[in-house]
């Protein structure tokens, strides 16, 4: 089989042209993709995606050029090989068939859950056996398995949780509550769900997650492509999922910490005298891990003298800005310093 086979076959899939085997066969060749890159699963664009599986098709099943090969006897020996290649690589329930729910009658098949529930009015520490740590609000409840599986870590929250995850880019860690499904590697974060509305909230501290919406219905790779259909996020940011929407709300957390910099042996400060406007920013940038923009070119010529230590960075910023007589706007994810109307 050669590149534009696959090519094809990807173009059928997203345009309901396959057969309900080819179908199958590019749900699990994805799969494929999801033990090897366990992170960044959920390529924006079909030549991504295209060349990750190509890849991954010539790795694992040793499938040579179709321009070497007949066409039609090509063309069944890759679709063997693959699909063998994807079933004995992908063994987790994640997105395999069922129409039921895959997620949860696999994760519910453990013999040896535990359930945890908080219902004291103090905060409640779970220690899981790969080394992670879940903190529990009260009245809410965490379901985990006594062992993890060797592919990956999975657990399930009711209420309101904050995760320190131990790093295993082998075994990504899956939190699935009501209506959406985390993904991790190693990271730390947060997910409430419940509360006066339907909605879910994921915030994260250090790392990198990845949620998507947990439906009631076997994968659709369609949803790859839709930039609602899923949430990226990264320290200081935070996703609202509302399922009567279908769509991910990212924003920045109310009260964004500095982000932990293991690498940087030395501790930056927040002391600053006749700094120009661009390096103190970039320095407030680098701390928070929050991207920081001068919307108007002339306020790049200012300078900043004063401590700001101590300060929350919202504080930090309006404290600079009216230091250059400026206004700051929070745009999605992003910090944009503007001049102030007169």
């Amino acid at each position: 089989m050669s590149r534009e086979d696959l090519h094809l076959l990807l173009e059928r899939y997203l345009n309901n042209q396959c057969s309900d085997e080819e179908k199958l066969l590019v749900e699990r060749l994805y799969g494929m993709l999801d033990k090897e890159e366990p992170v960044e699963v959920y390529p924006n664009e079909l030549s991504d995606l295209e060349q990750k599986l190509w890849d991954n098709i010539n790795q694992q099943s040793g499938i040579i050029d179709g321009h070497q090969r007949k066409a039609q006897h090509s063309r069944i020996i890759w679709y063997a090989a693959a699909v063998i290649s994807a079933i004995s690589l992908f063994t987790a329930y994640l997105f395999i068939a069922d129409a039921r729910d895959p997620r949860y009658v696999a994760f519910q098949a453990y013999t040896n859950l535990v359930e945890k529930r908080n219902s004291s009015t103090a905060l409640l520490t779970i220690n899981l056996e790969d080394g992670s740590k879940v903190v529990l609000q009260p009245a809410s409840s965490l379901v985990y398995p006594a062992h993890f599986k060797p592919s990956q870590r999975e657990v399930s929250l009711k209420g309101q949780g904050y995760f320190l995850i131990s790093k295993n880019r082998k075994r990504p860690f899956f939190v699935y509550s009501n209506h959406v499904i985390t993904r991790v590697v190693g990271t730390s974060f947060t997910v409430k769900t419940g509360g006066t509305t339907d909605q879910t909230e994921v915030a994260v501290r250090t790392g990198k997650v990845v949620v998507i919406p947990n439906e009631n219905k076997h994968l659709n790779l369609k949803q790859l492509f839709r930039k609602d259909a899923k949430a990226v996020l990264t320290p200081n940011q935070k996703t609202v999922y509302s399922p009567d929407k279908g769509s991910f709300e990212i924003s920045l957390v109310p009260e964004p910490i500095p982000v932990p910099h293991p690498q940087t042996s030395t501790k930056k400060t927040d002391l600053f005298e006749d700094t120009p406007l661009p390096q103190v920013l970039e320095t407030l940038q680098q701390a928070y891990g929050i991207e920081i923009i001068i919307q108007d070119e002339k306020l790049s010529r200012n300078t900043f003298t004063g401590d700001i230590s101590g300060q929350g960075l919202y504080k930090k910023i309006d404290l600079i800005c009216r230091s250059i007589e400026a206004n700051y706007l929070i745009s999605g994810t992003r910090i944009i310093i503007k001049e102030k109307k007169r």
